[in-house]
């Protein structure tokens, strides 16, 4: 039997969100299991180490994904905060992420991509996601503001899907920071 693509198995699609969302719930309900028997801090490494690898997996490419499929995989996190400081089911969630040092999904989305900017920037990346972006000073020869502070060139994006790319994206969150944080190291 021949194995056919499956529609939609690319890194936006339903499915891998799907797969994702059923991961990280498996993984939800060992930590519920553990919370009982192990103090806080140790089950914020049970977090790092089962739940947060799939949330970072490729979320450049799917963290500007449909809301709906976004907002799943953020009340699962939720629900894995609330669970291991033992939280009501509705409480909010904003004073559970602030002692743990976790960022909600939108926030590191925010922090993965500006630091993959920032390497691009500095040219630390393959030539393949280095070649998408281009620098507002190649565009005209005109010496503006964005041009001299080595800001990216935003491309026209006439479809909704396109201008939620990381290649627009990724262009936006750079060029919103200030001038002082494209020099930092990524590390600061």
């Amino acid at each position: 039997m021949k194995l056919k693509p499956e529609k939609n198995s690319g890194l936006n699609g339903i499915r891998t969100h799907a797969r994702l969302s059923s991961k990280i719930s498996i993984s939800i309900g060992i930590i519920s299991k553990l919370r009982h028997f192990v103090p806080l801090n140790t089950l914020y490494h049970i977090y790092k180490s089962l739940i947060q690898p799939y949330l970072l997996y490729s979320i450049v490419a799917w963290g500007q994904a449909d809301k709906t499929h976004r907002n799943r995989l953020l009340l699962l996190q939720k629900r894995a905060l609330r669970l291991m400081s033992f939280g009501e089911f509705n409480a909010h969630a904003v004073p559970f992420f602030v002692p743990s040092n976790l960022l909600p999904l939108d926030f590191l989305y925010f922090k993965l991509t500006a630091a993959l900017m920032h390497d691009v920037f500095n040219n630390l990346t393959p030539p393949h996601i280095s070649n998408i972006f281009t620098y507002q000073a190649n565009i005209h020869s005109y010496n503006t503001r964005p041009s001299s502070k080595g800001n990216f060139y935003v491309e026209y994006s006439r479809l909704n899907s396109q201008s939620k790319s990381f290649s627009r994206y990724g262009v936006r969150i750079w060029n919103s920071l200030r001038n002082e944080m494209h020099n930092l190291s990524k590390h600061d």
